[in-house]
């Protein structure tokens, strides 16, 4: 190739790679805003009203940030530290699942008590200022039996579930009418917080969706749910009753419903910028196309980009044992914002307990108890990896929503190869946010080099940054243009905002700069008296400032000073800093501080919660951050842990009279047996039988097990053992219940002779088993811990262990239970209904029964280390609480 020809094609190479960062909106036209006619919209001056982009409340845009938590799966005691810790971390809306079958597990036997009292629940989160989304069924799903409608209606053979079916309905009727009572007077309209009603869930009948959805909303309203949104999650095409009901949105990159096996789970076609809101192949007809970009087409655009299950953690299947990083949760939050999201709705938010019913456990997949979800706020409220993401973005939105959800979502069209740099840009008028993704969940992605945004608008074209830069792979970040910030006019910047602090006249804001691409401002000069920078350089130019060459930190800060005196920060903090960060108000003053501990605030103060004694906190207060520092005296809690062997609470026993020794035992229980089995040595072999029956067992090591699930039966059972003359035996019958109970029947001097019914002979020096025989794969624990403290400082405890299924017991009652995936498991021991420093909780640890068992695992995870079930470490930790002092 000659040179011209070697030239030209460098050339062509050039602006291809140009084109794929250039965006042209110089001619697009925004849809028109359409308002929507849904319920009350509210007491005056605090109206709440939708439109087919966004959400106003009192006539100003919002973005509201939503989270979920479900009352009925909390211990009622901590409703309020948890949801002081979402309010915290930028939560404004509380979604929660009134789930059916929690409240009348039998028919009529409805309850709203204790963990079940959704009034005070309600009551609660207006106390504390937070809105409320009241999902209330029928059908919920929410990983639990039946979708949370009841044995008892789904085995009516007179009704069809899910459907137009008349009993149904009014069954629906009832239960909707026996919710209403509930929050009655606690409706948006009547100064309450309940601004939303959520009909159905993931309804995908086809041909019935509009039909009985209406029907749903009908009953509602005609019981007196009268709010300002009606809303549906939804899985289907564009089948909704348009104008009546709004579409909510779900995007979860780690599905476990979706893969088995060992492999990697796919790549999603919610992992790149698209408008796409319901599954991989349907949704487009909301788009148009404006030379090469992608934009929301008004004609069929009748409802707002809402979502309600924004995963940014995910519940355990017994397949897949995904571990989420943190950066996965602030992936898919940028994807979604940057492809026009304007209610950010998180599931879960807080993780739960499910509790455990007289007949059966509620769940239908994932553990039977365990609803940690790898929440933002975990099963027991330590903090998840995935806050500082989430915190950081829920932040964003709190502050600059107003001017975010008037901004339509452009994607250039080059985006639909999925090779190339993946980017996305938000635009109202001239200002706007522009969006880049080179992240995959599970996959690489490749560095981009040379990457200079080109963005035409009507007036100018922005090109950002100066010089070019390498988007390495799994980077993804938001970056401001044309934003006006306390009338200071922020032409571009690519570091990403965080939030805003108002102190009177003056407001700060906060970015970060992250994944290795230098800061840079340029800020218009109109309206500026003076520009210092402190850790940076900037220079002054015909139109601006240009600030660059940043050292990130609490200290690095450019201060303008406008003509009227008022003082505009712009803080740029490290990466690591903006995942510590927390933004609040008390006594009606915003405040910043950084923190490495967790932080709620309360009743006009600020408080920190840590599980060492002593933390660090750095408050911002005019242009500087202040350190103030805790300590306490440290509580050190240790736990005692005792391996069971086999019938190690049994007796050696043999007749008084005779060759046979028997027990009868009652099993009196609403539930069905899971499980049981009968283990017991002996010298020779004898001949076990229940209820007359042959229980027919296998030789382990140095024991015989039999399982006798089949042969149980409810209410009175007979065991009896034939020994050989003079011989003794030794036998414990473990019973476990589909309600999650462990029922343990050991020999001692309660059995009898059978032969004249007369109590039998206890012996000792017998040898016990020493272990469970490797072919059972299980590991039985004893552990005694200290009492919990009592207070709002809460006592946790940490189990290391490798196995497959965890389960925790107290008093022979299920209260924890895990799927290994190589993190410890934790569980409160405040949350406890009584102490295990007397009782012991027994913790039965199951293995997996062969290394090669078709599920997923970290890389991390041996599964070879899992058969022989063990546990290797339990830690107690006490939190630590720590008013911050006003100073």
């Amino acid at each position: 190739m000659n040179k011209i020809r070697l030239l030209s094609a460098f050339s062509l190479i050039a602006g291809v790679i140009s084109a794929q960062h250039t965006i042209d909106l110089s001619k697009v036209s925004p849809p028109a805003v359409n308002y929507l006619q849904m319920g009350h919209s509210g007491p005056a001056g605090k109206e709440i009203r939708i439109n087919n982009l966004y959400m106003e409340e009192s006539g100003i845009p919002q973005l509201p940030v939503m989270g979920e938590i479900h009352y009925n799966r909390m211990d009622q005691r901590y409703w309020r530290d948890a949801l002081l810790k979402m309010k915290a971390s930028g939560i404004d809306i509380v979604a929660t699942y009134c789930i059916w079958s929690l409240h009348e597990e039998f028919e009529g036997e409805l309850s709203w008590e204790g963990h079940l009292n959704l009034r005070r629940f309600v009551e609660l989160c207006k106390e504390l200022d937070l809105k409320v989304h009241l999902r209330f069924g029928p059908y919920c799903n929410a990983e639990i039996k039946n979708g949370g409608l009841p044995d008892w209606i789904v085995e009516n053979k007179n009704l069809k579930t899910r459907s137009n079916d008349p009993l149904y309905l009014e069954y629906t009727r009832r239960w909707y009418q026996a919710v209403y009572d509930q929050v009655k007077g606690l409706l948006w309209k009547d100064g309450g917080p309940i601004v939303a009603l959520q009909l159905e869930n993931e309804y995908v009948k086809e041909g019935m969706i509009v039909s009985h959805l209406l029907n749903l909303k009908k009953m509602a309203v005609q019981i007196g749910f009268d709010v300002p949104i009606y809303s549906m999650t939804h899985w289907m095409d564009s089948e909704y009753p348009k104008g009546e009901i709004v579409p909510y949105a779900g995007f979860y990159i780690e599905a476990p419903w979706t893969a088995s096996g060992k492999n990697e789970i796919p790549t999603s076609n919610f992992e790149f910028f698209t408008y796409n809101r319901l599954s991989d192949n349907i949704g487009t007809d909301i788009i148009k196309i404006e030379g090469e970009v992608e934009s929301l087409s008004g004609e069929n655009n009748d409802s707002p980009f809402f979502t309600c299950e924004i995963g940014v953690g995910t519940t355990a299947f017994y397949h897949r044992r995904a571990v989420v990083p943190e950066d996965m949760a602030g992936e898919n939050i940028n994807l979604r914002l940057g492809c026009g999201a304007n209610m950010m709705g998180y599931y879960m938010y807080t993780g739960g307990t499910n509790p455990v019913g007289k007949s059966s456990t509620y769940q239908s997949s994932g553990p039977r108890v365990n609803y940690d979800y790898q929440a933002p706020i975990r099963e027991f409220g330590t903090l998840g990896t995935v806050m500082q993401e989430t915190k950081k973005y829920n932040y964003f939105m709190n502050d600059f929503g107003t001017a975010l959800a008037p901004a339509v979502a452009y994607l250039p069209t080059s985006n639909q190869d999925r090779n190339n740099l993946q980017w996305a840009v938000r635009l109202n008028e001239s200002a706007g946010y522009l969006f880049c993704s080179n992240y995959l969940y599970k996959h690489t992605r490749k560095d981009y080099k040379n990457v200079q945004f080109t963005v035409k608008l009507k007036n100018e074209t922005l090109r950002i940054p100066r010089k070019k830069v390498t988007v390495k792979g799994g980077t993804y970040f938001l970056w401001p243009f044309n934003q006006s910030l306390s009338g200071v006019l922020l032409k571009y910047s690519t570091t990403q905002p965080i939030c805003s602090l108002a102190e009177g006249n003056n407001n700060t804001y906060f970015f970060f700069e992250d994944d290795l691409i230098p800061g840079e401002y340029f800020i218009d000069n109109k309206d500026i008296q003076d520009l210092k920078v402190k850790n940076g350089t900037f220079r002054k130019e015909k139109n601006g400032y240009f600030i660059d060459q940043l050292t990130p930190g609490k200290e690095c800060t450019i201060e303008v000073t406008k003509n009227n005196g008022a003082i505009v920060r712009f803080v740029t903090l490290t990466e690591e800093e903006s995942d510590h960060i927390w933004k609040g108000t008390i006594k009606g003053k915003e405040f910043v501080v950084i923190s490495n501990s967790s932080l709620i605030y309360d009743n006009d103060k600020i408080t920190l919660i840590d599980e060492r004694p002593s933390t660090e906190a750095w408050i911002y207060k005019n242009g500087n951050f202040m350190l103030q520092t805790n300590r306490a005296t440290p509580r050190n809690l240790q736990a005692t842990v005792h391996q069971v062997t086999p019938m190690e609470k049994s007796q050696w026993i043999r007749p008084a009279k005779g060759n046979a020794v028997k027990r009868l035992f009652s099993l009196k229980t609403f539930s069905t047996i899971e499980r049981a089995y009968l283990r017991y040595a002996s010298i020779n072999p004898v001949h076990c039988s229940l209820n007359g029956k042959d229980a027919e067992s296998t030789k382990m090591k140095d024991y015989s097990r039999a399982d006798i699930t089949a042969l149980l039966q409810k209410e009175n059972n007979t065991v009896e053992f034939i020994l050989p003359d003079g011989e003794d035996v030794i036998a414990e019958v473990e019973i476990l219940l589909n309600n999650g109970e462990r029922i343990v029947w050991n020999t001692d001097a309660t059995w009898l002779s059978s032969e004249n019914n007369q109590p039998v002979i206890t012996v000792s020096g017998g040898n016990t088993p020493s272990a469970f025989a490797p072919e059972e794969h299980l590991a039985v624990y004893e552990v005694k811990a200290p009492t919990a403290v009592c207070g709002e400082e809460e006592t946790r405890m940490y189990i290391s262990y490798k196995g497959d299924v965890a389960n925790a017991y107290l008093n022979g009652h299920l209260t924890g239970d895990s799927f290994y995936d190589g993190t410890d498991w934790i569980l409160s021991l405040s949350r406890l209904k009584e102490s295990i420093e007397i009782n012991p909780m027994v913790i039965r640890i199951d293995g997996l029964k062969s290394a090669d068992a078709p599920i997923y695992f970290e890389k991390n995870v041996v599964p070879a280390d899992c058969v022989i079930p063990t546990i290797s470490n339990i830690r107690i930790k006490q939190e630590y609480r720590f008013d911050l002092k006003d100073e």
